[in-house]
């Protein structure tokens, strides 16, 4: 049932090695998104050596080729850069089309699409805020951060010099600008417990988001959830404690989980023989079927962070009025309320979600008028379904450089 790493290697096609060489992913164990795109390429078996972003690694590769730091950072076999996982994986998805985690039909193409960018932008709440609020587990991630900074220094040294991985700093100080405050820890431990509680259900009928092998939306969640929620002690054991199917999902993700669960032995004169099941057929459900246990966590997308995306549209049309001559953006443009349950506060206005805001708005628009219909009839399910996926963004179309997003030129919003 939680086991993919056999049928990956079964569907492997020759399309998947078609390149002699291999790629290097340059990434973190404790990073959010190296999480996203190491699983996937383990998944697809796509040859690659990870490598760990030291500062020898940040200042002689990341940083030249990208302009600043960040991971994960893909090189192809003909030393191209890849950068941003969801740019990552369609890149490798062309290149390497067998087996596809991307839905063909409409309606799970755009769930697919919808939960890439829940887990991307909106699981970083609780996923940082589980990380940096609880200094009782300081030490285990100040270790983390030193070891993959400097992995030769001793384990101590390490501990004790987490400012050596050139991003730390930054994170330890990004909880207000996510609007992680005394007001609103309540409502994001609440509602992170309550996504727990949705998904553990969810994957006690299902192995996978869409049915029996995994999307993108599937390696999306395991971002937030391997590294920080599973990995870090707290969170960890809250995980572990009150969703243990949902940590079971995570090791099956990273490939921890060695034997399947679904392997079943029968007693044979005194010896234990494996029983083999009959060969299931793994894929999407079928017929374009979402699985009505999807249903509370994609409402919880839609009331939570769809107002918020909504907002961040209108405030960045003005944005874009008052700097028309401005086409590189700052990550964040200025603050904004936003509500979570009962608490309304201040967070920064993140523009980058609008890029895969716009990914999804424009799938749709493209659709056929039949599917259209269907895909409408599947999101009045939800309370601001329709107004977030037929949000018009004309007027803060964005465009995707080879590194990194900005704002398009008129005529011109490639993604």
């Amino acid at each position: 049932m939680y086991f993919f790493s056999h049928p990956a290697k079964q569907q492997l096609s020759d399309t998947s090695m078609a390149s002699s060489g291999r790629y290097q992913l340059l990434a973190c164990e404790l990073s959010y998104f190296s999480g996203k795109i190491r699983p996937y390429l383990r998944y697809k078996n796509i040859p690659f050596d990870s490598v760990t972003a030291t500062e020898e690694v940040y200042e002689k590769m990341i940083f030249p080729r990208v302009g600043w730091n960040v991971v994960p950072v893909v090189i192809t076999p003909d030393d191209k850069t890849l950068q941003d996982t969801t740019a990552i994986i369609e890149n490798l998805e062309r290149n390497h089309p067998e087996p596809s985690v991307l839905p063909t039909t409409p309606i799970q193409t755009l769930v697919s699409m919808l939960l890439e960018l829940y887990a991307d932008e909106w699981l970083l709440i609780p996923a940082m805020h589980y990380r940096w609020s609880f200094m009782e587990q300081r030490k285990f991630v100040d270790l983390q951060f030193g070891r993959a900074a400097a992995p030769t220094s001793p384990p101590l040294e390490q501990m004790d010099n987490p400012e050596r991985f050139g991003s730390y700093e930054n994170f330890k100080n990004s909880l207000p600008v996510l609007g992680v405050n005394e007001e609103t820890i309540p409502e994001i431990e609440r509602s992170y417990k309550e996504f727990l509680d949705d998904f553990q259900t969810h994957l006690s009928r299902y192995p996978y988001l869409l049915g029996d092998k995994p999307c993108v939306a599937d390696f999306a969640f395991c971002g937030p959830l391997y590294p920080h929620l599973y990995r870090d002690p707290v969170p960890g054991f809250l995980m572990r404690c009150r969703a243990p199917v949902v940590a079971c999902w995570v090791e099956t993700m990273i490939g921890v989980l060695q034997e399947s669960p679904a392997d079943v032995y029968t007693v044979v004169d005194g010896k234990a023989v494996k029983v083999t099941p009959p060969e299931v057929p793994r894929g999407f459900l079928p017929n374009d079927e979402i699985p009505e246990t999807l249903f509370p966590i994609l409402q919880r997308m839609f009331t939570e962070q769809g107002p918020v995306l909504l907002d961040t549209v209108k405030k960045f049309e003005e944005y874009i009025k008052e700097s028309a001559d401005e086409t590189d953006m700052m990550r964040v443009i200025g603050v904004h309320d936003f509500r979570l349950g009962d608490v309304t506060s201040v967070r920064g206005m993140f523009v980058y979600p609008l890029w895969m805001l716009q990914r999804i708005t424009d799938y749709y628009s493209g659709l056929s008028p039949g599917q259209r219909r269907d895909v409408d009839g599947f999101l009045d399910r939800f309370q601001g379904g329709k107004e977030l996926v037929k949000v018009d963004l004309s007027r803060c179309r964005m465009e995707r450089k080879t590194v990194g997003v900005t704002v398009a030129k008129p005529g011109n919003a490639k993604l």
